[in-house]
């Protein structure tokens, strides 16, 4: 396969949710976990890492070198949020590596903070551990699986994982925020340059998963905006205003019906629901939100469910003049004019 060539939006896994759902019916394809990835330089700069990306990244073959050199171009991680449907390949992609080619100087994962970095988030979890950022988290995924990298990696003499990668905790700047009342206007913050790209975040509205993050890559071909998982969010639309693209992940408005089947439902599938809608951005309102950040392009990912046939993706959404784009697995898009 050629090589990538130019700046470019891939699209690995564009399935929302932990769960599998074939697109037409039993023993039908079905699309992988949710990731995405700028492709600037030949580098990859990966947005969330889902079930497979590790496969996907392998199919995409962006340097055009073939499996054994398929994660050598991977250049930075950034995570939205710390749900598993968006982490779950994190540390395969570290298993990975020692077979598929790993790049020589170690890759940086940017990701949110510690929940208790952010003034005004709740602190009374149920579970302990809730409160872990992405440094932590990073760490403790590698030290569960201790077993296999003393095996395969120390017995060998091979780099430990540790030293494969640079953990960045992501938070908005210190006493710009309070959540105590729901997510408060933030401006966009810095979080990473590279000679080629520049990255910023905003807070966003995922219910108790805080913090969220939505980011924008600037590059000189263009930009290019991930949502993360969000209700309908005034920062994401300050963060993505005149962006060439919005990558942002859609809910069908009828998801309820899709889920648990028609009227009348249990007063648990109606607050399960209900839960899961408001913590999201239903198909009839995306459109609205791109429209008001003046995007060229709208790419819907992250479908939930991820059942529902692209046509019907597209129908569903209102109130945008520009280019409407229903992800799917491994589509690349130029980004520029």
């Amino acid at each position: 396969m050629p090589a990538h060539t130019g700046t470019q939006l891939l699209l690995l896994g564009t399935a929302g949710g932990a769960a599998t759902y074939p697109v037409r019916g039993a023993g039908a394809s079905a699309r992988s976990g949710i990731a995405s990835a700028i492709v600037v330089g030949g580098r990859v700069h990966l947005v969330d890492a889902g079930q497979g990306v590790a496969r996907q990244l392998t199919f995409a073959d962006v340097a055009g070198a073939g499996p054994a050199h398929a994660l050598r171009p991977l250049r930075a991680v950034y995570l939205t949020h710390l749900h598993s449907d968006h982490t779950m390949d994190l540390v395969n992609l570290l298993h990975c590596g020692y077979v598929q080619g790993w790049p020589d100087a170690p890759v940086d994962v940017f990701g949110p903070g510690p929940r208790d970095g952010v003034p005004g988030a709740p602190t009374d979890r149920r579970r302990a551990g809730a409160h872990l950022g992405t440094t932590r988290f990073l760490e403790r995924l590698i030290d569960a699986f201790a077993a296999d990298f003393d095996d395969r990696v120390s017995a060998s003499r091979r780099p430990e994982p540790s030293t494969l990668v640079t953990a960045h905790d992501v938070l908005p700047p210190a006493g710009s925020v309070d959540v105590s009342a729901g997510i408060p206007p933030v401006d966009p913050w810095f979080v990473a340059e590279y000679p080629d790209l520049r990255v910023t975040a905003t807070l966003v509205d995922h219910g108790e998963m805080l913090p969220s993050l939505a980011y924008r890559f600037d590059t000189e071909a263009g930009s290019v905006v991930f949502s993360g998982d969000t209700s309908p969010s005034a920062n994401l639309v300050r963060l993505a205003q005149g962006a060439d693209i919005l990558v942002h992940e859609v809910i069908a408005a009828r998801y309820a019906t899709w889920q648990y089947g028609p009227e009348p439902l249990t007063e648990w599938q109606r607050l399960a629901a209900a839960t899961v809608m408001a913590k999201h951005t239903p198909s009839d309102q995306v459109g609205a939100i791109a429209e008001a950040a003046g995007v060229r392009t709208l790419v819907l990912t992250h479908l939930v469910p991820a059942s529902v046939p692209a046509a019907l993706w597209r129908e569903a959404v209102r109130g945008f003049s520009g280019e409407v784009v229903v992800g799917e697995d491994l589509l690349t898009i130029p980004v520029g004019r």
